[in-house]
């Protein structure tokens, strides 16, 4: 039987037509933080989304202090750790979840992992991540390349860029992604990117979705519509801001790569990180993290003493591309129904490289049609 942590987690049902991923996550946020001290969100968030904690504290604690009227911005420090929690993300991802997801490994990852200078304690939110160390890491383990043609090569022209290198290169993500360029490549699903951050406008708009009914955070839209959040959507990059076209999943893998790379030499624009006051005691606030676009909405009660949390909300980037009809979604249901074995191992490593490119942050398992 398959069962799922206390967290929950995605049940994927390919080629049975949409709704295509079901759902059991809780929203807990609000359960954990109601009636506490408006300081317990920072506190307490990091701990029940202990994957990207960071960016958890490092948000909550803007949208508090935005609620309390104090600041919307962040400081430089928030900015390196933010960006430095990103980096060992796409790390543990690209070493640790793509040969697990698309069977590739061959033991090399430990050892790259080991001698990753983003694992040492301290120093990238101290020293910056464009370290010399770092690059040099970056392009001996990931690249096998010098990081500037590379990332000039990407932004250029993506499609060739990933072919060009993954055909050549010996490193263990190139290997991954050149063993699964034909799978990969046909999965070709695409929603509207996920910008609210671009106008205050649209966080408005979406502040009132979240103070609206609870079970907007399982199943978010904007404009009614899913929406796809990550590296391959991030604002300012030319893809997205082309129009948001859509690419198939082994590009999306590919923009991890890109944006790892970006981080490390310091060639890129920052991750996005800030808040906005709606009212007297209510923010949004939001961070570009691993996985794509997080938001915290919080309402205090500013009226005794020391302000208490009224009611707090967090929509993750697993529920924007994990949403019922969204990106993911569609894709599982364009597959073909699988209904024997061939085909299911067909579907089965298909899912993989959909997890390997949009991560979800929970278990999932595969439901298939009865035979």
């Amino acid at each position: 039987m398959n069962t799922f942590a206390a967290g929950g987690g995605l049940t994927m049902c390919p080629g049975q037509g949409l709704p295509a991923i079901r759902s059991s996550r809780a929203s807990l946020a609000g359960l954990l933080l109601r009636g506490k001290p408006a300081s317990a969100a920072a506190l307490q968030l990091p701990r029940l989304f202990s994957l990207c904690g960071e960016a958890h504290r490092l948000t909550a604690g803007l949208a508090v202090d935005a609620a309390l009227g104090l600041r919307t911005a962040p400081r430089a420090p928030e900015r390196a750790s933010l960006a430095a929690e990103t980096a060992r993300e796409h790390v543990r991802r690209l070493l640790i979840d793509w040969p697990r997801l698309l069977g590739g490994s061959d033991g090399s990852a430990a050892h790259a992992l080991r001698a990753c200078p983003l694992f040492a304690a301290g120093t990238m939110e101290d020293n910056g991540l464009a370290t010399p160390a770092l690059r040099a890491w970056v392009e001996r383990e990931l690249l096998g390349g010098a990081i500037a043609p590379w990332l000039a090569r990407w932004r250029d022209d993506p499609a060739d860029c990933l072919r060009h290198w993954s055909r050549r290169a010996a490193t263990l993500p190139a290997l991954l992604l050149r063993a699964i360029e034909d799978d990969a490549s046909a999965i070709d699903a695409g929603v509207a990117p996920l910008l609210p951050h671009a106008s205050a406008a649209s966080l408005r708009v979406l502040g009132a979705a979240l103070a609206g009914p609870a079970d907007f955070e399982r199943a978010p839209s904007s404009a009614g519509e899913a929406c796809e959040t990550g590296t391959w959507t991030r604002l300012g990059e030319p893809a997205a801001s082309a129009g948001g076209v859509p690419a198939n999943a082994w590009l999306r893998m590919g923009a991890r790569l890109a944006e790892l790379c970006a981080l490390a030499s310091g060639d890129g624009p920052l991750l996005s990180l800030g808040a906005l006051a709606l009212a007297p005691g209510a923010a949004l606030a939001w961070s570009e993290m691993a996985r794509g676009l997080l938001l915290h909405w919080v309402r205090l009660d500013l009226a005794g003493g020391a302000p208490v949390i009224v009611d707090y909300r967090v929509v993750a980037p697993t529920e924007w591309n994990f949403h019922p009809c969204g990106v993911v979604a569609q894709a599982l249901a364009a597959m073909p129904a699988a209904r024997c074995s061939e085909s299911r191992a067909v579907a089965t490593r298909r899912i993989g490289v959909l997890a390997a490119a949009f991560d979800p942050c929970v278990d999932f398992k595969i439901e298939f049609p009865h035979a």
